[in-house]
């Protein structure tokens, strides 16, 4: 046997061991949960206008990895109800059967398990899913087709890119149960938030208060942006110059 059929057969056997170490995880069913109730108009209007660095001005808990999952988009920002998908195989059956139960203002929340190979949304579910009113959608993991997918003007925030994508294999996955998405548990009917600084995700019983802080808290930063404008500090404004002046040490300089 030489070197290069030495290669050859290398190269085969590992390329089997990766494809059954992504099916060792199959179940024999499709798991499906009720799509859950939408997050109430009068939040998402509060927060239509709240950029998503403006609630990490309010808490530190909630955020997708910034450094993994990026928009693949500029200049969009979504706000709407997550609904939970976990693709754990190269099987995307349950995204094409989600992408026809979507209601306007969903936002589809994909975990793929750890998968960084395989792409689950390229164009034509891109489309299917704005055809159908969802907001976005988030992906930990690849897509592929990110022109269709701007020219369908869809936002999508994901791990990356790649050409090799996902098929109907067979029964794998669930709908609308917990998911692990950029390193935060999603759970179906859960308040996103994503725009280019990032992704957060907000429990759902803490939506409306969260909702009322973070408005508050875009307004005064408005307020702030015309005060400097008129003149004022940031230092002033923001009181830093208060706790300076309090605990500040003058340093004289050296010789």
């Amino acid at each position: 046997m030489n070197l290069l059929t030495e290669y050859f057969i290398s190269d085969t056997y590992f390329t089997i061991i990766e494809i059954m170490k992504m099916f060792e995880h199959m179940s024999k069913r499709y798991q499906i949960a009720p799509m859950p109730d939408q997050i109430g108009s009068e939040i998402l209007a509060m927060l239509s206008s709240v950029s998503v660095a403006t609630v990490g001005h309010l808490t530190w808990s909630g955020f997708l990895d910034h450094r993994h999952i990026t928009p693949r988009q500029s200049d969009k920002r979504i706000v709407g109800t997550a609904i939970t998908l976990r693709l754990p195989t190269p099987d995307s059956t349950l995204l094409h059967y989600a992408s026809g139960r979507v209601r306007p203002g969903d936002i589809v929340v994909i975990d793929r398990a750890g998968d960084t190979r395989l792409a689950c949304l390229g164009g034509n579910v891109a489309y299917a899913l704005m055809r159908a009113g969802a907001a976005g959608a988030i992906v930990d993991g690849p897509i592929c087709d990110p022109d269709e997918i701007r020219e369908h003007d869809f936002p999508v925030w994901s791990s990356g890119v790649s050409p090799i994508t996902t098929r109907r294999t067979g029964p794998s996955g669930s709908l609308n149960l917990s998911v692990n998405c950029g390193g935060v548990v999603v759970h179906a009917g859960d308040l996103i938030m994503a725009d280019e600084s990032g992704v957060i995700c907000i429990p759902r019983a803490e939506a409306p208060a969260l909702a009322m802080a973070a408005a508050a808290k875009e307004s005064t930063s408005t307020q702030r942006r015309a005060a400097m404008q008129a003149g004022a500090t940031l230092g002033a404004l923001s009181g830093a110059d208060e706790l300076v002046a309090q605990h500040g040490v003058n340093v004289g300089a050296s010789s």
